[in-house]
């Protein structure tokens, strides 16, 4: 029932309640000193320490900015919001004093070095997570356009790697062949006739892999995909370029498909 209840209070906050949006913040109160005092690495008290007033403002923030359809769990993304306000914090607080990160520790003020560190590799592990989220939230949406989804994809991938890697060759093929990648983009399919006598490989293998072979050739074509290039093993894209054996052929004919 508590969770039902923050889940109403954050809908109303991001709508522009500010009942709700105050309810909230005393709600998420003691999981805003939490993750304040873990990028602190000391115990933090609400009368004393400037840090905890920087986290409360940060997870206004993250009220402010949050977008659900995006997918992330609110929790997470106001520990991320947190942790990387106070890490501007700790960059300030060092720029004042004049003292470069390097010599923090010579000074006596090794704490503080450690929180540094602490929150910020806390950050780029959130900062990681968010943008891959996104990229799979992109990349359901490209594939949405060509009549896919990653619930089918995942069905219609092949199970055995040497069916995988021929499948990878001929997405590879296509990017770097314009006619082929031009008639892909333009009627979201694939021009199986000429892309079985162009790489040898037969029209029932390629209606087969249809689906993971538009899937890769979208990886592939579009840069935004990085880490989905480096989940399938696929090269960058200033890595791909065309190669298919000598026995396979490498032209297109007409150009008509069935």
């Amino acid at each position: 029932m508590r969770q039902y209840r923050l889940e109403e209070l954050l809908k109303k906050a991001c709508s522009g309640s500010e009942a709700a949006r105050e309810e909230l913040i005393n709600s998420y109160k003691s999981y805003i000193k939490e993750v304040a005092a873990g990028c602190c690495g000391r115990p933090l008290e609400w009368e004393n320490d400037d840090e905890l007033s920087i986290a409360l403002l940060a997870f206004n923030e993250a009220v402010e900015s949050y977008d659900q359809s995006l997918g992330k769990e609110f929790k997470n993304y106001a520990r991320m919001v947190i942790s990387s306000r106070l890490i501007d914090y700790f960059r300030k607080e060092t720029r004042h004093r004049h003292l470069p990160l390097e010599t923090v520790d010579e000074l006596g003020e090794t704490d503080r070095r450690w929180e540094m560190n602490t929150a910020w590799d806390n950050y780029r592990e959130q900062q990681v997570q968010r943008e891959r989220a996104e990229e799979m939230v992109y990349f359901e949406q490209v594939l949405h356009e060509y009549g896919m989804s990653l619930t089918k994809l995942e069905q219609s991938s092949p199970k055995h790697r040497d069916t995988r890697d021929n499948l990878v060759s001929i997405a590879e093929f296509t990017t770097g062949h314009e006619k082929f990648a031009a008639y892909i983009r333009r009627y979201k399919k694939l021009p199986l006739k000429e892309l079985a006598l162009a790489t040898g490989t037969s029209k029932k293998v390629l209606k087969r892999g249809r689906q993971y072979i538009l899937a890769l050739f979208l990886i592939l074509i579009n840069k935004e995909f990085t880490y989905l290039r480096s989940l399938f093993s696929l090269p960058s894209q200033t890595d791909t370029k065309a190669a298919v054996p000598e026995s396979q052929g490498s032209t297109t004919g007409g150009g008509q498909v069935e």
